[in-house]
């Protein structure tokens, strides 16, 4: 079913791709092209505008047919970016590389990449870059694939 282009907040949109957050669960809205979220938590992340805007959209919030379910990318689907970045890292320094891959054979292998990271400015950043990557490319994936199209491209294709 083709939809009618809509103005997607792409900030939203990035900031709902990114949340790990199991109380809150994130949509969009077909119709405004905003990003909705219920859950215990959601009291914490809003602000006055927030809930002015809140207010002027409760018809379209409501109703459930106009809401997409946005399914970040898994702990599983992390852990494969962490594992190909560790590959791709070719300008690494080769001691930082066995320390990533270390760190991924750990028995908490997320935690310990962030830890090694945060000792490795330059390594973070990069890495930070290169999950951004994946992000958008998990973005523009489910827009396909739920047939979602925007009226403006998103900031990271410009």
């Amino acid at each position: 079913m083709m939809r009618k282009p809509i103005k997607i907040d792409w900030e939203e949109l990035e900031s709902a791709f990114q949340e790990k957050r199991e109380d809150l669960v994130y949509y969009l809205d077909l119709v405004t092209g905003q990003v909705v979220l219920e859950g215990e938590g959601e009291d914490t992340l809003e602000d006055e505008d927030d809930v002015e805007d809140d207010v002027e959209n409760e018809g379209a919030r409501r109703n459930e047919t106009t809401r997409l379910y946005i399914e970040p990318p898994g702990p599983e689907e992390e852990a494969e970016w962490m594992d190909d970045f560790v590959e791709e890292a070719k300008e690494a320094d080769p001691s930082v590389r066995d320390r990533l891959r270390e760190a991924l054979d750990r028995p908490d292998p997320t935690e310990a990449f962030r830890e090694f990271l945060r000792h490795h400015a330059e390594e973070r950043d990069r890495w930070f870059l290169y999950r951004s990557d994946r992000i958008h490319e998990a973005i523009d994936s489910w827009l396909d694939s739920n047939e979602v199209q925007s009226i403006e491209p998103p900031p990271w294709h410009g």
